[in-house]
């Protein structure tokens, strides 16, 4: 962000649970912002109309400092069905085509594009096989991977068009209004949550508000390239489901075996009974300091709320 100026901010995926966030801090910050959403009558609403929305490209006017692109389906959200593999890619990748021709076609010249990614570049891990990833570490080769480094390739002309472009790959952004927490509340507050298969697996989260934190620190630096928003302190999927349900004051009762996860989800299961080891190494070199380093903290402050 410019300091103590106001920025022109563009941002595909501003109504999901991560964006809503960025909007509001951004808002309190006096910058004007506006959200390609397919829902804009309730963007206007949700933001009593202090955001601007469109819902296609072609509705945008005007010059934009900073674009977020942040737009794509839930990768979680249902079993991955060959449509619904077109759909998570077509939410990702095709939009990204979309605004690349938009700004082309319009001339922009941005000061920074943050493009969305995700820790599943990488791709999946057993859970003693889980070494450390790094930004320069390469692409794996299962669907998430593909799709991840399909979306990062798509943005890439936005480089030309920009003095920095940023890819951010996301890990579990834990907050209590959305993603994974949310959806966890109400089993382990029942003492219904547990280990996932061996629970070794390890996952790479990072605290809502070190997230959005990150994105601004990463606005105001002079960083280009990948960047993964994770906390530097991964946690494997036992030690997560322990900590949450003492968190909760709650016991863990109903592990899921992984032949369970198999059949409920299908190829999807790759995403629980798998995962990374992902370091923020970018941010760290760049003296970004987390509030929330340590798993223990960052659930008692979410839950303490």
């Amino acid at each position: 962000m410019s300091d103590g100026m106001s920025d022109a901010i563009l941002i595909t995926g501003g109504t999901g649970f991560i964006g809503q966030m960025l909007v509001d801090r951004w808002l309190a910050a006096g910058h004007r912002i506006t959200v390609l959403s397919r829902r804009p009558a309730w963007v206007a609403q949700r933001w009593l109309e202090r955001v601007q929305a469109v819902s296609i490209f072609n509705e945008l006017s005007g010059r934009f400092d900073v674009v977020v692109n942040l737009a794509g389906e839930g990768i979680a959200d249902r079993r991955w069905s060959a449509a619904r593999k077109q759909a998570l890619r077509h939410s990702r990748i095709d939009l990204t085509h979309n605004l690349v021709a938009w700004a082309s076609r319009t001339g922009q010249r941005f000061r920074a594009v943050l493009s969305g990614s995700a820790i599943g570049y990488y791709g999946s891990f057993a859970g003693l096989d889980a070494y450390p990833l790094h930004e320069q570490d390469s692409a794996g080769q299962d669907f998430a991977a593909r799709l991840c480094a399909d979306w990062e390739d798509a943005a890439q002309p936005l480089a030309a068009l920009s003095e920095r472009l940023l890819v951010l790959r996301t890990g579990v952004v834990l907050g209590q209004q959305g993603g994974m927490l949310k959806r966890l509340r109400l089993p382990f507050s029942l003492g219904l949550g547990g280990v996932i298969g061996d629970g070794e697996q390890v996952l790479s989260w990072i605290h809502a508000d070190d997230y959005c934190n990150a994105v601004d620190f990463l606005l105001q630096s002079d960083i280009t390239g990948p960047v993964n928003m994770t906390a530097p302190h991964p946690a494997s999927n036992r030690d997560f489901t322990k900590t949450l349900a003492q968190t909760l004051r709650r016991p863990a009762l109903a592990p899921l075996p992984a032949f369970a996860a198999k059949l409920l989800f299908g190829e999807m299961s790759d995403l629980l009974l798998k995962g990374q080891r992902v370091l923020p190494l970018q941010l760290q070199e760049q003296g970004f300091e987390f509030a929330y380093p340590q798993l223990t903290p960052a659930l008692q402050q979410l839950f303490s709320r």
